[in-house]
């Protein structure tokens, strides 16, 4: 039987501080399986600057091109408990484009569209259903899915394509397909990296800071018992 072993990387917690980490994966990804794309959505332009700033002037990247995704005009965030419309400086969008990095702004797939009326409106063509069963996942594996069909339904990505998508937690290997295939067509073939407690979307409890110990998906083990008998180990 053929198979192929690959390693995934789990983080101990949901958010930004991986990005980093997120980033080298992503692009070591790309150079393994001589890909050129990278889809990255981003909030204001953090993981796509750093891309910039740490990978693209590298040798072993130059051939890659990434594309930005980020959230339409219009759409709502929380900032401090505050709701209000999302912004990407312009002058960040304008230094993106500068190096070639389109950025596309436009409705999230799995978001409902409001009806005029609270009463009115289908159910069977809200998508955010699909959203939600994503987040069993983690919180960023919808994002990942959607800004790969968005991409795609720009143009930025053909169909087909295999490409690498991330957020600042999560990345995965993929096959895009704009949304109307999303069913047919996109592809996960591989889960890069992902958190493995979902502290954000969730609200899981936060884990202690390193200690040396060994951790599986049930929490510490003890280094001297036998492994076989745990599940997968996550490295600190």
């Amino acid at each position: 039987m053929k198979q192929v072993t690959s390693t995934v990387t789990y983080f101990a917690e949901e958010g930004k501080a991986n990005l980093s980490e997120c980033l080298r994966l992503s692009f070591e990804t790309l150079v393994e399986f001589g890909l050129e794309t990278l889809v990255i959505f981003t909030g204001v332009g953090e993981g796509i600057q750093q891309a910039i700033d740490q990978f693209l002037d590298r040798p072993e990247y130059a051939h890659i091109r990434i594309v930005g995704v980020t959230f339409a005009q219009g759409f709502e965030v929380r900032r401090e408990g505050v709701l209000g419309p999302h912004v990407f400086p312009a002058e960040v969008k304008a230094q993106f484009l500068s190096r070639g990095i389109p950025l596309i702004r436009a409705h999230l797939p799995f978001d409902s569209i409001s009806a005029q009326y609270q009463q009115h409106g289908a159910m069977g063509q809200d998508m955010s259903i699909v959203g939600n069963a994503l987040n069993i996942f983690c919180g960023s594996m919808n994002l990942c899915v959607q800004a790969l069909m968005m991409a795609c339904d720009a143009g930025e990505v053909e169909i087909g394509e295999h490409v690498v998508v991330m957020t600042s937690d999560t990345a995965l290997l993929a096959r895009a397909a704009p949304t109307s295939r999303l069913l047919t067509d996109l592809i996960v073939r591989q889960i890069i990296c992902k958190p493995a407690f979902l502290t954000i979307a969730k609200s899981e409890k936060r884990l202690g800071e390193p200690t040396g110990e060994q951790l599986t998906l049930n929490g510490v083990i003890d280094e001297n018992e036998d492994q076989s008998q745990h599940g997968p180990v996550l490295s600190r």
